[in-house]
């Protein structure tokens, strides 16, 4: 986490907002010396913990930083040129591993390079992220969502006719290295997923098969791409991605009449 705070600072941001989940293990006092603004967040879904701190900044810009990422130098600065240049409403950074140490870390290190390339994208993530604050206003994240709120609101900014784009900016980040914390992070997706398909009124089927479906056109297009390495990575996130499905369709019990009741 200082590593992630040091880079932060240097980038002399108008002010560092943490949204801290209840946490014990001393991230606060960490947060304390590096001077941030602590706001607690008892409830937990990522989605009602970016919101708080979107509401609570007060710059025109707002960048959401992940613990486990070390901003390049003048990635700040960088990510801000390009979205005013090319009038996108959000933009991401390149994503480059900080270490190679396992085989997850290297794939997941090729996956991200495979799909962020500087220039006009569908879809960012929250790891290394910046917006127009004014624009997170009116499309706020869905508060409801324990992950896939990046998936959820870059779609919504895209059908409003709104651009996104990965800057030149560079960040580094920590991917993980064991199995065991990679497969948590799928399944969370699986979660996500299942409560974006509830959102939108995907069909329970299609939102079952989509991780398959994915992994299968990505380990048939792998070799054609040199990207053979990448088949493991591939095939092991699907039946987990999978499991999340079922236990985020479970909770929210198969049916969007109760997925709308948790607004």
């Amino acid at each position: 986490m200082r590593k992630c705070l040091d880079s932060v600072i240097r980038e002399e941001p108008k002010e560092v907002i943490a949204v801290d989940a209840m946490s014990n293990d001393g991230t606060i006092d960490i947060l304390d010396q590096y001077g941030a603004r602590i706001i607690p967040d008892p409830l937990g879904p990522i989605g009602h913990a970016r919101q708080i701190g979107v509401d609570a900044a007060t710059g025109d810009y707002v960048m959401f930083v992940d613990s486990d990422v070390e901003l390049g130098v003048l990635c700040l600065q960088t990510m801000v040129r390009d979205l005013i240049a090319n009038n996108w409403v959000g933009v991401h950074a390149v994503l480059l591993s900080a270490e190679n140490a396992s085989y997850w870390q290297k794939a997941e290190n090729d996956d991200y390079l495979n799909y962020y390339h500087p220039g006009p994208i569908k879809r960012i993530d929250t790891i290394a992220a910046l917006f127009k604050r004014n624009i997170l206003l009116n499309f706020p994240f869905d508060r409801r969502l324990v992950a896939a709120e990046d998936v959820d609101l870059s779609r919504r900014l895209i059908l409003a006719g709104y651009g996104l784009g990965v800057s030149t900016a560079i960040a580094y980040h920590t991917h993980r290295r064991e199995f065991s914390a990679f497969a948590k992070q799928r399944y969370r997706n699986g979660v996500g997923s299942a409560q974006l398909g509830m959102k939108y009124g995907t069909r329970n089927t299609r939102t079952l098969l989509t991780p398959f479906l994915s992994a299968l056109s990505h380990t048939i297009r792998a070799p054609m791409r040199g990207q053979v390495d990448l088949i493991p990575y591939r095939l092991a996130q699907a039946p987990i991605i999978f499991a999340g499905v079922l236990m985020g369709l479970s909770r929210i019990g198969f049916s969007r009449a109760n997925w709308e009741a948790l607004s």
